[in-house]
């Protein structure tokens, strides 16, 4: 008997020491886990990326109060964090993220301050732009799952900051994210029962790190879905929700949900993603695009852009609702974990009504006239060409003006920037477009980089007057023996209420070819109404055949620009051997004694050669230049009638002659008739004099028109037409009746120096 009391007893005590260890071995467990939830979330904000910080003033916290989750009081786990990990900021330690939850069974929720001025804007384009961060890609302890994610939030709910997935007080866990219906009773067959459980008059963006695929009630939103994704919806709408059932004899419902634009993606990798979300008034569409930047703000390799159906007004209440509330929705992220775990963190570069503003780049290649962008299908530039780095900033609207911008631009490599000033800012409201300097001495080398950086605060700030600031930099493409590819430079432009990134554009450096041009002239004369022949050769340094249609002569006289040409165009007139030259320079342009002709030539890849000086000297004497003139219009003509200069003549006589010169030049002409084809006109060409002597043209050689003296020095023009009125000079005289038609002849002008 006591045998066996004494064998019950071991038997007792081992189970009861058992159990001990088994309750021992589960409390350590708990007690890991939370630890590595906590751990996790630190990492994820040692990481983050470079942010506005936070301002207690721009959000709210969600209010919970009044809520049960499971058999507690609901509390909201959303907190803002400082870089430290505390939920109180100093100034040596300010705000950086905000935590959403962080572990099992939490919920949280923050909202936009809209009484602060913190809110979406229907009626403006607005655009968010922040990073999210959704844990390690395992936790510490593998068999630990993960947790649901979260969502982003816009609403014109009736609670409010109180908005949160609720049935009864009974907050929505797991699968519902604290947004969407919530899905816990087999009985209920009407989706809108579902429905009235989540958020009200409100659209959601969901990013679920949790497949709830198990076809059953609490657990089937996302049924034939497999993976993290991002997809979106109404919350509120019935028609989110679609009734499923199980079970072959007790048949159970269960409710999976309508995924509108879902797109499959990793979410918890250990990264923070970035996300930018713009609302575009127009159409009421959303663009989001998710891993569009890298960490250090330049571009994503492969960002996931998607956008929205239309977003429908009546989801948020009509829009006689938006109107009452001046189109200002609440926005906000909510998270709600079931029985698995994750840190959700969020950090913003921009509050999207505070400023909307936006940055471009590009590159204008000088010596090629030519802008290279993005999309551009040519992005070649030469060894030595000049070249403009552009910087685009651009304010669309705000409450608040976009001031105290530095602006951090990584220098291409290949490129080299001068001494003294590098560049300048420009602002659309100035009138002086070099008053703001850009100097090399802003520029600085990252640490562990051969990166340059320029370092430059804008002086003026952006807002509705001053809309626009170009930054434009510089630089000389460098000799390059091998086509050579720069990438993309980064650039950052950090305010304490806006942070936008760009990139410039990528290029390739050609490899250098030299082109040269050889002119045979470098001083020459031409006489009196002689032209200036210019003649050379174009050759490359390498000997390569010189294509003549790829070769343009660009040329100035005077520093006034001539009509370019190619060298296989008839201009030239040697166009058919190849890199020869042979033009003429009109004697008419010849407008000063001494004349500069400057010569370069540029091939279709904008090889440039060096620029050619020719001096043209014009020798003494008289010139004259004369076009087609006509006279008036008769219906019927009288014998001995004079009939009218059409328009002014310009008979234009040019004395180059030596100064001092004290001869006169004489100008003298005839005429051999008019005449229609084989009918001649009845009258001649007649000089009437001012004194009113009237001398036949026809056939008579030598008749004085004008005659005059040089009066100083150099070059002296006379419109001798321009001296007549309209009852003398040339004109026309009848002697019969003419049939109607158009007579025409030519003059026979003589300049002459009288010596």
């Amino acid at each position: 008997m006591s045998g066996k009391k004494r064998l019950l007893f071991l038997a007792f005590l081992a189970i009861f020491f058992n159990l001990i260890i088994i309750l021992d071995n589960s409390t350590t467990s708990l007690a890991t886990s939370q630890t590595d939830a906590l751990n996790e979330s630190m990492e994820g904000l040692n990481d983050a990326p470079n942010n506005l910080g936070l301002d207690s003033t721009q959000f709210t916290p969600g209010d919970l109060s009044g809520y049960m989750n499971g058999n507690i009081v609901a509390k909201n786990y959303a907190i803002m964090e400082t870089a430290m990990g505390r939920p109180t900021a100093a100034s040596y330690d300010p705000f950086r993220a905000i935590r959403v939850n962080t572990y099992r069974n939490q919920a949280g929720a923050i909202w936009s301050n809209v009484e602060g001025g913190n809110y979406v804007d229907i009626t403006k384009q607005q655009t968010l732009s922040l990073w999210m961060y959704f844990g390690p890609k395992t936790h510490k302890n593998s068999s630990d799952g993960f947790g649901d994610g979260m969502a982003f939030v816009l609403q014109n709910s009736d609670d409010g900051i109180k908005a949160f997935a609720h049935k009864g007080i009974q907050i929505g866990k797991g699968e519902s994210m604290g947004v969407w219906g919530i899905d816990n009773d087999t009985s209920v067959t009407d989706p809108l029962q579902i429905a009235n459980t989540a958020i009200q008059k409100s659209w959601a963006l969901e990013f679920d790190t949790n497949s709830n695929s198990s076809k059953s009630s609490y657990d089937d939103f996302d049924y034939n879905i497999s993976g993290q994704h991002i997809a979106y919806g109404y919350p509120g709408s019935s028609n989110t929700y679609i009734r499923n059932t199980s079970g072959l004899i007790f048949k159970e419902n269960y409710f999976s949900m309508l995924h509108q634009g879902i797109n499959y993606i990793e979410l918890h990798d250990g990264k923070w993603h970035h996300l930018t979300l713009t609302w575009h008034p127009n159409d009421f569409t959303i663009t989001y695009k998710f891993n569009d930047k890298n960490l250090d703000g330049s571009k994503g390799a492969n960002p996931l852009i998607a956008t929205t159906s239309a977003v429908q007004a009546t989801e948020f209440g009509g829009h006689d609702a938006l109107n009452k509330i001046g189109g200002k929705l609440r926005w906000g992220f909510v998270s709600s974990n079931g029985d698995a775990y994750e840190a959700n963190l969020i950090a913003f570069e921009s509050i999207p009504s505070e400023i909307e503003g936006e940055v471009s780049s590009n590159i204008v290649d000088q010596t090629q006239n030519k802008t290279i962008k993005d999309d551009s299908t040519d992005n070649t530039v030469n060894s030595g060409d000049d070249l403009a780095f552009n910087y685009n900033l651009s304010y669309k609207s705000g409450s608040e003006d976009w001031t105290e911008n530095v602006a951090k631009i990584d220098l291409p490599s290949n490129v080299t920037f001068s001494n003294g000033i590098i560049g300048y800012v420009t602002y659309n409201n100035a009138t002086d477009d070099k008053s703001e300097p850009i100097y090399a001495s802003e520029i600085t080398t990252k640490e562990n980089s051969t990166t340059q950086v320029v370092t430059h605060t804008l002086g003026q700030g952006l807002n509705d007057t001053n809309k626009n600031a170009t930054i434009t930099l510089y630089g000389v493409a460098n000799t390059v023996y091998a086509n050579t590819l720069v990438a993309s430079a980064h650039a950052n432009f950090s305010s304490p209420n806006l942070i936008q990134d760009t990139d410039t554009p990528e290029f390739v450096i050609q490899k250098s070819k030299p082109i040269n041009l050889s002119l045979d002239q470098s001083n020459i004369s031409v006489g009196v109404g002689k032209n200036a022949n210019i003649t050379g050769v174009v050759s490359y340094a390498d000997q390569t055949t010189v294509n003549n249609s790829d070769v343009t002569v660009y040329a100035t006289l005077n520093d006034d620009s001539l009509d370019k040409f190619t060298l296989a165009d008839s201009t030239n007139v040697a166009n058919t051997t190849s890199g020869k030259l042979n033009f003429d320079i009109p004697y008419n342009k010849l407008t000063q004694p001494t004349n500069t002709l400057k010569v370069h030539v540029m091939d279709k890849k904008g090889n440039v050669s060096t620029t050619s000086t020719v001096v043209i000297t014009k020798t003494g004497g008289l010139a004259l230049s004369v076009d087609d003139y006509s006279f008036g219009s008769i219906n019927q003509a009288t014998p001995s009638m004079l009939i009218p200069r059409k328009g002014t003549w310009n008979i234009l006589v040019e004395d180059s002659r030596k100064d001092g010169t004290t001869s006169p030049w004489k100008l003298s002409a005839s005429n051999e008739g008019l005449s229609n084809g084989d009918t001649s006109f009845k009258g001649n060409v007649i000089f009437k004099s001012s004194s009113g002597v009237i001398t036949n043209l026809f056939n008579n050689d030598n008749v004085p028109i004008a005659t005059g003296y040089k009066q100083g020095s150099g070059r002296e023009v006379t419109n001798v037409g321009q001296n007549w009125n309209d009852s003398e000079g040339i004109m026309l005289k009848t002697t019969g009746q003419n049939t109607i038609g158009n007579y025409s002849g030519k003059m026979d002008w003589v300049l002459s120096d009288t010596i």
